[in-house]
């Protein structure tokens, strides 16, 4: 018995450290019951688990807003996925991609804000590098990686840019 006590304290708060690691528990004041804010920061989640993304796009239809000064902005659907909407926004010049931004994007848990932040710079210059869809997937961001592309070759598509 006097072992029981000291093994059950550990392995509670082993289990605490863990929830807390994981981004489950959330003890800051600031952010507790609040949403973060949807634009990337610095840098895409998701995680590794084995279950599949939800692929299917949702009700949401890719739109085109003409820009000034000859630019044009097509926004991808929004890609569901097990850890949260994925949605990019392209910036075309002349046909080509000047820019891709992360308009939704997995951020609900601190673990998916993390790994969003560490993929989310990998894939934009990796579609800037290959000027189409067509690139890897960020290890450890399978899933945000998967859907990304997917929202970023239907923004292609309404655009009527081929590969």
């Amino acid at each position: 018995m006097k072992r029981a006590v000291p093994a059950i304290a550990l392995s509670a708060a082993g289990l605490t450290w863990l929830l807390h690691a994981q981004g489950v528990i959330d003890t800051n004041p600031a952010t507790r019951g609040s949403t973060p804010a949807a634009a990337p920061p610095a840098g895409g989640d998701t995680s590794t688990t084995a279950s599949p993304p939800t692929s299917e796009p949702s009700q949401t239809t890719p739109t085109t807003k003409p820009a000034p000064s000859g630019n044009r902005t097509v926004d991808g659907p929004v890609v569901q996925t097990r850890f949260g909407p994925v949605e990019v926004e392209l910036v075309l010049v002349g046909g080509r991609i000047a820019d891709v931004k992360a308009l939704e994007y997995p951020n609900e848990a601190r673990r998916s804000q993390f790994i969003s932040e560490q993929a989310l710079p990998v894939l934009h210059d990796e579609v800037l590098q290959a000027q189409s869809a067509n690139i890897d997937t960020v290890s450890g961001a399978t899933y945000t990686s998967d859907a990304y592309g997917q929202s970023l070759q239907a923004a292609l598509d309404k655009a009527g840019i081929t590969q």
